[in-house]
């Protein structure tokens, strides 16, 4: 343990609270992040000539920066710097300083990560599915088809109704977060695989003698699909398809963005699509028509015909 690396009541502090940390029953994983991180402290603090953990705010921010400078990756700053906070909030608690310098120690900004997404060609690739035979293999297409054609959550897309079905319009009626519905509309393709779709559950639900029921998509027991069975029936999906793995099936939401955005739809009618209160916390977007929509969306979407 870092008493032992030299550190005098300064490592003396670190050891006592390691042993309350067993004491608590803390993960041996947990106990060894903390003693690295904590040892990267006690460093800082013999080279700068602590004498006691009694420090100032700014002296304590002087490790803060110094682990920035070391080339940490933010995580673990974030990491090092969370169990600062906790070895200085045990220190003031238990009454071995008189303040907590650490309470206002901040982590620092993580990297913004870009969402994953398919590109055309793997988008393609994935939906291009033989044609379906049986209620199974109607069901996956039409999941997909629908999910890169409207761009819809997936807790959105498996929530929809039959009542939901505007056919003649070629829309979708979506209840969004928040509840606040929305109308989508969805390309030529999606709408001939969409009824393909129908035909087969009809079928299905006869043939098992089971009730009707409003949920559009259904499971293998005639109940409404769940977003954990979407989930797998992608990650099949993709496997099929020999299409990049740990693609998820929000990836399709992005990738409906993206494309339509690389193809030079405009930004407000992708958030209006989208359900979003805003893709910017700095721009404002107005509202679109629906007749507007559909035609921006059938001249920019990679499935649809126009």
């Amino acid at each position: 343990m870092v008493a032992g690396n030299g550190g005098g009541p300064l490592g003396d502090g670190i050891a006592a609270f390691h042993l309350e940390q067993r004491a608590r029953g803390v993960s041996p994983h947990t106990a060894r992040a903390q003693n690295g991180d904590l040892e990267k402290l006690l460093n800082h603090a013999v080279r700068c000539g602590w004498d006691t953990w009694e420090v100032s705010p700014r002296t304590l921010r002087g490790f803060a920066l110094e682990l920035g400078e070391r080339g940490l990756d933010p995580a673990s700053q974030a990491r090092a710097l969370s169990t600062v906070r906790t070895f200085f909030k045990w220190l003031w608690e238990t009454r071995r300083i008189t303040r907590n310098p650490a309470s206002g120690l901040r982590n620092p900004k993580q990297p913004k990560r870009l969402p994953a997404f398919l590109t055309e060609g793997e988008s393609q690739a994935l939906l291009d599915l033989p044609p379906a035979v049986d209620f199974p293999s109607a069901r996956l297409s039409c999941l997909l088809e629908l999910l890169y054609a409207s761009g819809l959550r997936v807790s959105e897309l498996v929530g929809l109704d039959l009542q939901d079905l505007l056919a003649d319009q070629r829309t979708l009626r979506v209840l969004g977060k928040g509840r606040k519905e929305r109308l989508v509309p969805y390309h030529e393709r999606a709408g001939e695989v969409l009824a393909a779709y129908l035909g087969h559950r009809g079928a299905f639900l006869a043939g098992k003698a089971l009730p009707q029921s409003p949920a559009l998509f259904l499971n293998q027991r005639g109940g409404r699909l769940t977003p954990t069975s979407v989930r797998a029936l992608l990650r099949q999906a993709l496997e099929a398809a020999a299409v990049r793995a740990r693609v998820s099936p929000h990836a399709l939401r992005h990738s409906f963005a993206t494309h339509l955005l690389n193809r030079g739809m405009d930004l407000r009618a992708i958030q209006e699509l989208l359900g979003h209160a805003s893709l910017s916390t700095t721009q404002r977007y107005t509202h679109l028509g629906l007749d507007e929509l559909a035609r921006t969306y059938e001249k920019a979407h990679p499935r649809a015909k126009g």
